[in-house]
C-alpha cells in the first residue's frame, strides 16, 4: 500500500478509535456484507415476482 494511502487509513482508524488492523477488518467485513446483500437482492429480483414500473411505484407512493 502506498505510504500516503496508509497514512489516510491510519488517520481514519485513529478517528474511529481503532487500530489499523481492526479498522481494516471492519472495512472488509462491511464490504463482504454489502456484496452479500446485493447478491441476495439480485436473487430476489430474479425470482418470478411481479414487476412494477417506476412510474407505478411513484403513483402509489405519491397518491393520497
Amino acid at each position: 500500500m502506498p505510504e500516503d494511502k496508509y497514512k489516510e487509513v491510519q488517520n481514519l482508524a485513529s478517528f474511529d478509535g481503532l487500530s489499523v488492523s481492526a479498522f481494516m477488518r471492519k472495512a472488509v467485513l462491511e464490504q463482504v456484507e454489502d456484496v452479500q446483500d446485493y447478491a441476495d437482492g439480485m436473487k430476489i429480483l430474479e425470482e418470478e415476482n411481479e414487476r412494477v414500473s417506476r412510474e407505478d411505484v411513484l403513483k402509489e407512493v405519491l397518491s393520497d
